[in-house]
């Protein structure tokens, strides 16, 4: 199973990359956040793409967050939810559950700007631990993929200095992250690689890239019984059309 999650900051104005990557990616499941947009303000070639359905769930501000599974029409889905169990107006959250599998997408909010939007941040990883912990009881086998927005260690962070006491590589964030792991979790990529920087989001104006202005807020972690088969895990930082690049994962079972 192969599966990529993008933050594509908006997916019509980056139709033309997104369908293209989408094509020569072929990956069965692709996660999707800040939609930025209703499902009936798209193209018809994203809403209709040969051999995906899609499951959306846009916020209800317009042009604003938002999240969706593409995922291979010979997936035997058999539920798809949004949020976490309450209320979800800002489209955060979407779940799918596959007989062995459960897959969620989230977008986690942006810890920036004033004290109530790092609150809101707070409590939503807080019902997000719960939300995971509740789907761990199911028995199956868990891949949360998305933006978490939030630089786990010194290696997913250009400067130390430059984020002392900001989001989002304040300590109770990062804590938030370990114990989200401690719960029978593990971080594909540092698992795959361990010395190597983690970068997936670059100021827009950072056109090149470079690895002393990135931050590392992409993930995927997936449950401790999965880590023998995971046979990939990337950052495809050459893919262009977002501030972040697209995360690769791929499992065999």
């Amino acid at each position: 199973m192969k599966l990529i999650s993008w933050n594509v900051n908006g997916i019509r104005s980056t139709e033309q990359s997104f369908l293209r990557f989408l094509k020569d990616e072929d990956p069965d499941i692709l996660m999707i956040q800040e939609l930025k947009a209703f499902p009936d303000q798209l193209s018809f070639f994203l809403q209709m793409i040969p051999g995906y359905n899609t499951f959306w769930n846009p916020a209800n501000r317009p042009g604003y967050s938002g999240t969706a599974m593409f995922y291979k029409n010979t997936l035997p889905i058999s539920n798809a939810m949004k949020g976490k169990g309450d209320s979800d107006d800002e489209g955060r959250i979407v779940t799918l559950e596959l007989p062995d599998y459960i897959i969620v997408d989230g977008y986690f909010p942006n810890g920036c700007g004033n004290a109530d939007r790092l609150e809101f941040k707070l409590d939503f990883y807080d019902h997000f631990l719960d939300y995971t912990k509740e789907l761990i009881s199911s028995g199956k086998k868990m891949i949360i993929g998305g933006d978490f927005n939030v630089c786990h260690t010194e290696q997913d962070i250009w400067s130390i200095h430059a984020y002392k006491n900001r989001s989002p590589f304040l300590e109770v964030e990062r804590d938030w992250l370990t114990n989200m792991l401690d719960l029978g979790l593990l971080d594909t990529f540092r698992e795959q690689n361990p010395k190597i920087p983690r970068r997936t989001w670059w100021h827009a104006q950072d056109k090149d890239r470079p690895d002393s202005k990135g931050l590392g807020i992409d993930y995927f972690v997936v449950s401790n019984s999965l880590r023998n088969n995971v046979t990939r895990a990337e950052i495809l930082r050459d893919v262009y059309g977002s501030d972040h690049c697209p995360i690769l994962l791929e499992i065999n079972d």
